[in-house]
């Protein structure tokens, strides 16, 4: 059975003296969308990154479908994680890069044949444009066999074509993974959610998508 529904409960953080994370709780469902929102600086990478097993914290509790279960572990294929920062190696071949992922010739398929990408397969990825490489680390982390999956800066130097083929998939895929979102250009993800939360003093808030710029701007 596919699990369904995601719940952190009480996750916390702290740097030093100052507390990243303060109690967090939230539920995430596959057929959705969660925009997480929030000013630099405000956590949003972190707790993606206490999710993902990253940052260490004994402050976290995970369930799936009301069941506890270590989501970081590897073998339960639980969570996909795009981090912010480039991971695939530069002195790959873009063909090569996907294959390392993917084993079975289809699933690479639906990779290598992405119209953005086919001309790209024997290019290196270190000699990729920005965009072009961003693109293609979304969508070999996005299809992962993973039922839920965390998109941290997903849009960032994409072009406007780019934007709008991920937006697109995550559109075409939601409806088997739970989504949870976050890039400073908010507008790109208030298009795409169902549900909108904000990161601000440690603390999640349900927020509409009317309000995000005016929260934005007050800080």
């Amino acid at each position: 059975m596919t699990p369904s529904r995601l719940h952190i409960n009480q996750l916390s953080f702290r740097y030093r003296r100052s507390a990243i994370l303060n109690a967090v709780d939230f539920d995430l469902s596959t057929n959705q969308v969660i925009g997480l929102l929030g000013r630099n600086g405000a956590g949003k990478s972190t707790l993606m990154q206490c999710i993902a097993g990253i940052l260490k914290t004994k402050h976290i509790q995970t369930y799936i479908d009301d069941v506890p279960v270590d989501v970081t572990a590897h073998q339960q294929q639980l969570i996909s994680y795009l981090p912010q920062d480039p991971f695939l190696m530069k002195g790959l071949k873009v063909i090569d890069a996907v294959q390392a992922m993917y084993e079975d010739p289809s699933d690479q398929d639906v990779i290598l044949y992405e119209p953005m990408v086919h001309q790209m397969h024997d290019k290196k990825v270190g000699a990729l444009s920005m965009g072009e490489r961003r693109f293609l680390e979304f969508l070999v982390i996005f299809n992962l066999p993973h039922p839920f999956v965390m998109l941290d800066e997903p849009f960032s130097g994409l072009a406007p074509l780019q934007i709008q083929r991920v937006q697109e998939i995550i559109n075409a895929k939601k409806g088997s993974k739970g989504i949870l979102i976050s890039d400073h250009y908010y507008h790109n993800v208030l298009q795409i959610t169902d549900v909108n939360l904000l990161l601000t003093n440690g603390k999640l808030q349900s927020i509409a998508a009317d309000q995000v710029a005016q929260a934005y701007r007050n800080g």
